[in-house]
Parts: C-alpha cells; structure tokens; sequence
C-alpha cells in the first residue's frame, strides 16, 4: 500500500473523486456532487494573521471590526475559505477591502509577512472546537518564524470544517477502505 498526497484547488468540488482519479479526499468544501460523501473530521478555528509590528500584534484576541478598515490578502473567489471570510467580515458589519489575492494559504501568509495586508487563515491547531463556540476560544496569539503574528478571532463562526470525502458510486480498495474507517474512527475518539 502507498500514499500519494496530491493538493488540488478546492474549486474543483471533488471532482477528483467522482472522476475516479483519487480515493479519498481532505476537504474544507462540502461536496456538491451528490455521487460524493462527505464527513466532518474536525472544526479549525481561523485566526487572524498580522505582520509583526502590526498595531494588534500584542493582541490577546480580536474581533474583525478591529480590523474593518485595513486591507485584506485573501484567496481568490472559488476557494471555500474566501467565501467564510466574505461571510464574516459581512457579519462583523464591513466588506473587506482586498489588496491581494493569492492562490494558497502559503503565499497570503507571505504577503501577510511582507506587511501587505491582514488575513483570516486557518490556525493549523489540534483539538477542536464545538459549533456556536467562539472560534479563538483556547487558541493562543502566536508568532511564526514568516515574520506573522497569528491571533484568536472573537467573531462566533470563526472556523471551518474539514472532513473526509469518498465516491458512493465506486468500491474503495480494501486499503482504502481500512484508511477512511481509521480515518473516521481516529476523529471520533478525539472528540472532533
């Protein structure tokens, strides 16, 4: 058995699975496909990325309205991600004002980094957070060796799923299915 880790643009909706070319599938997106499952593994809290030396830097926690009048790097418009933070810059009453747009998260921490802006990323924690919690609850600020300060946001919803995807329509290989089984059943036992 081998493992092939392939990052594709969440735009594509699964369209790895329903075309047979991937067994399993990591996703924040929930598929559409109706030939696809989708099971939640864990909630990411989102955290908001700032330069160091930024203003709210030292910030134990914010809230997006701290930040409603800065620029935002964002991804572009097809990843589910960019459409959270539409949502809840929208919630905390304001439509961001974007001065970048990128292609993945790496790249918008970058131009976080270089002082072009701030971000809504994932913190790339372990553990969870329950639904309706706020989202920085228990995430600590924190520096990064990018020269970006990632901090606990306050807004309620500040977070995404990310889960397990697989195609109905095809029989997993019996390493394939032991994976997604042990996949689902380690997710459970850490209280997602």
């Amino acid at each position: 058995m081998r493992f092939v880790l392939e990052q594709s643009h969440d735009a594509l909706g699964s369209s790895l699975l329903s075309g047979g070319r991937v067994d399993l599938e990591f996703t924040a997106r929930r598929p559409r496909n109706p030939s696809v499952t989708w099971q939640r593994l864990f909630t990411e809290p989102l955290g908001l990325a700032v330069p160091r030396g930024h203003r709210l830097a030292g910030a134990s926690a914010v809230g997006l309205a701290d930040v409603a009048n800065e620029g935002f790097v964002m991804l572009r418009p097809p990843w589910a991600l960019r459409a959270t933070v539409d949502q809840l810059c929208a919630a905390a009453g304001f439509e961001p004002r974007v001065t970048l747009e990128a292609d993945d998260l790496p790249t918008v921490r970058g131009f976080v980094g270089a002082g072009l802006g701030v971000a809504l990323v994932p913190t790339m924690t372990s553990g969870s957070v329950e639904a309706g919690a706020e989202a920085g609850a228990g995430v600590l600020a924190r520096e990064r060796g990018d020269g970006v300060v990632i901090l606990p946001v306050t807004d309620v919803g500040a977070s995404r799923d990310v889960g397990l995807a697989w195609s109905t329509q095809r029989r997993l290989l019996p390493s394939a299915e032991l994976f997604r089984r042990f996949a689902l059943a380690e997710s459970a036992r850490v209280g997602r």
